[in-house]
């Protein structure tokens, strides 16, 4: 899990509305409906979901302490879906007995190693990681329509991308996985998938899944001229060029698609 900083989420909470719009757009989801998809149930489920259980995101100091805006943009995220959310005044262990006390059904909560939601009625939880790997997966579905008759090319093979992999051999997709890593390449084929070894190849796949954290590295002449990008990956890889070329074709957003999945897996 990349540690996020303030800077990178400092407007969520204020212009939550316009990055789901900009979802939208991309992809014809809103974060409900993508919380429906991931989930495996429909819009109606999360409506009524979302009129009987309460949402509460708890700060945690552990580590290197309270990321700025973190638990406030998550609560925006669920209030965005139709959630009464609420963001406790206490931290740690004493936030979570403050959710508990409040009548929280789902908790939100995150330290430096992992970040999860789980659902107190229904003992059921979600890791970030993996709901990231969902939301994207399945966003990325929605703006290309369907991923039949597409090779894709998922490019890095930590963490989050190997869930992604799990999500694409689940969908049935065709993919390549890319890493400056010769070990996780090495990783990528004793897990049956096709890699790619050098960075000018990637101009080859017009459909690109980026689950990098290195940033700026994408150059335009190393991307397909019609390329479409899924970026959970942050700082983003397209480099300033790229950005003002492609933005209009890239989902990502610093935090929203994951907190949304998270939401639809513990519902």
């Amino acid at each position: 899990m990349t540690r996020l900083i303030t800077d990178w989420i400092a407007d969520i909470e204020h212009n939550i509305r316009d990055w789901e719009e900009d979802l939208k757009r991309k992809t014809g989801l809103s974060y409900a409906g993508l919380a429906a998809k991931v989930g495996g149930c429909s819009a109606g489920d999360i409506a009524c979901a979302a009129r009987e259980a309460k949402v509460a995101a708890v700060p945690v100091t552990s580590g290197l302490g309270v990321i700025g805006s973190f638990a406030q943009s998550v609560a925006a995220v669920t209030g965005a879906m139709g959630f009464q959310s609420f963001v406790t005044v206490r931290t740690d262990v004493d936030g979570l007995h403050e959710a508990y006390e409040r009548g929280a059904d789902i908790v939100y909560m995150a330290d430096d190693r992992r970040f999860i939601s789980f659902n107190l009625r229904k003992k059921r939880m979600a890791d970030n990681n993996y709901a990231t790997a969902r939301g994207y997966t399945e966003a990325f579905e929605g703006a290309l329509k369907t991923f039949a008759g597409k090779k894709l090319l998922l490019m890095g093979f930590g963490v989050l991308g190997k869930e992604i992999m799990r999500c694409l051999k689940d969908k049935g997709a065709e993919f390549a996985v890319y890493d400056i890593d010769p070990e996780k390449l090495a990783s990528a084929k004793e897990e049956g998938a096709d890699v790619i070894e050098s960075p000018e190849r990637i101009r080859e796949y017009a459909y690109l899944i980026d689950a990098t954290s290195q940033g700026g590295w994408l150059q335009r002449e190393m991307l397909h001229p019609d390329v479409r990008i899924a970026a959970p990956g942050i700082p983003l890889s397209p480099d300033r060029e790229a950005l003002e070329l492609y933005g209009g074709r890239i989902i990502h957003d610093p935090l929203q698609i994951g907190v949304a999945a998270m939401l639809g897996l513990t519902i």
